[in-house]
């Protein structure tokens, strides 16, 4: 008795003539029809699934095509949205930063009390942290500017945000914002840029930057 599993086979005729077929294994059978059929072993191929597309995590560049500071702003992918956040979301150059400088102008300072941030002409701008408007208008220096009074940490904040559209603010003296809020749209006065001050105590200008990421914006 043949214990060998048996050998699955396929058929093809050609000729006439019953025959006998030596099939796998010594077994033998007589055809019933006219032809020969020649016995062969089932085929099979192994296809190896394609490999999966690697995603690759691009890594936020350090420096601007222009060659100024690029920093991460709030609401883009690198630092969320929280409490205090910056004006810009995704990553903004600083053409001009906080500290002593040439003055730019006649009537520009030597000290900048601000961070010039250069998002582009018309992008919107967007309130720091909540708080309440203390001043939309026009100022000589500033040009169309808000500033809005806030209490962080129990301290009263003010931040300046200066060198806008005219027009393109929306707030008024004592309106009510939240972080994030419009405060209007980014000029082009001495190159389009938004000059951003951060006052402690409503009076002591800092670094806007550094404020900024100590509060975790």
């Amino acid at each position: 008795m043949n214990t060998t599993p048996a050998v699955a086979t396929t058929a093809t005729t050609t000729g006439a003539g019953p025959v006998t077929v030596i099939a796998p294994h010594g077994q033998s059978y007589r055809t019933g029809t006219a032809g020969i059929v020649l016995a062969s072993r089932d085929s099979y191929s192994i296809t190896t699934p394609a490999p999966r597309p690697r995603v690759a995590t691009a890594k936020a560049p350090s420096t601007a095509p222009d060659g100024g500071t690029v920093v991460p702003s709030v609401g883009g992918p690198l630092t969320g949205a929280g409490a205090v956040r910056r004006p810009f979301p995704g990553l903004t150059t600083i053409s001009s930063p906080f500290g002593y400088r040439s003055a730019p102008c006649a009537g520009c300072t030597a000290f900048h009390e601000g961070t010039d941030l250069t998002p582009g002409a018309g992008t919107p701008i967007g309130s720091v942290a909540a708080g309440t408007v203390a001043v939309s208008g026009w100022h000589p220096n500033y040009g169309q500017y808000v500033i809005i009074d806030h209490v962080i940490d129990g301290r009263k904040i003010s931040s300046l945000y200066g060198h806008m559209q005219a027009g393109s603010s929306p707030l008024h003296t004592g309106d009510p914002v939240t972080a994030g809020t419009l405060v209007g749209l980014v000029g082009n006065t001495t190159g389009a840029h938004l000059h951003l001050e951060i006052r402690l105590d409503g009076t002591l200008p800092v670094d806007p930057m550094i404020w900024l990421t100590a509060h975790g914006a």
